[in-house]
C-alpha cells in the first residue's frame, strides 16, 4: 500500500491538488494540501501538508500545518480542487534528507490528457462505464461526508 500512497501524494503535490486521506487507522477523513513529500533523516517518508478540513486528534480546528508519516496513511483520494502554494513560505521541514515531491509557486500543473483507448468488447466498455460511475459516487460521498463533518464538528 505504501508505494501507492507515496505515488498519489507525490502526484497531488506536483499537480497542487487537494487530497482526502485516512490516517493512522482512523475512520475520519482529512482534506490536505500536500506541499512537500520527503525522506527525513531517520529514513522515514513524510508529507508536510496544510490540513484544510476534517478530523484532528488534538481537536484543533483547521487550517493548520501537519506532518504525516506516509507509512501511517491508510488511504488517499485525489480531489479535483487545486491549491496555491503560497502558504509554503511558513513551512519548515523537519530533518530533510531527500526531496521526493514538492508543490511550487507556479500555475497548477494540468494532468496530461490521456488518449482514449477504445475497449475491445462491450463487456470492457460496460466495466469502464461502471468504474466511472462508481468513482463519481465515491467523490460525491467524500464531498458529502466532509460537508457534514463541517456542520457537526462534535462527532470528531
Amino acid at each position: 500500500m505504501i508505494p501507492v500512497v507515496l505515488k498519489l501524494l507525490s502526484k497531488a503535490a506536483k499537480e497542487r491538488r487537494r487530497a482526502a486521506i485516512r490516517y493512522d487507522g482512523q475512520h475520519h477523513l482529512r482534506v490536505v494540501e500536500p506541499h512537500v513529500v520527503y525522506m527525513d533523516s531517520d529514513g522515514g517518508v513524510v508529507a508536510e501538508c496544510y490540513q484544510v478540513k476534517g478530523y484532528s486528534t488534538a481537536g484543533k480546528p483547521p487550517p493548520f500545518w501537519k506532518t504525516f508519516r506516509v507509512t501511517k496513511i491508510d488511504a488517499v483520494f485525489l480531489l479535483g480542487t487545486t491549491f496555491e502554494a503560497q502558504k509554503s513560505k511558513n513551512l519548515t521541514l523537519k530533518n530533510p534528507r531527500r526531496l521526493i515531491a514538492m508543490a511550487y509557486d507556479r500555475p497548477p500543473a494540468t494532468p496530461a490528457p490521456q488518449k482514449h483507448i477504445r475497449p475491445q468488447s462491450r463487456d470492457q466498455e460496460a466495466l469502464l462505464k461502471q468504474t466511472r460511475n462508481w468513482w463519481t459516487q465515491v467523490e460525491s460521498a467524500i464531498d458529502g461526508f466532509l460537508s457534514d463533518e463541517d456542520q457537526h464538528p462534535s462527532r470528531h
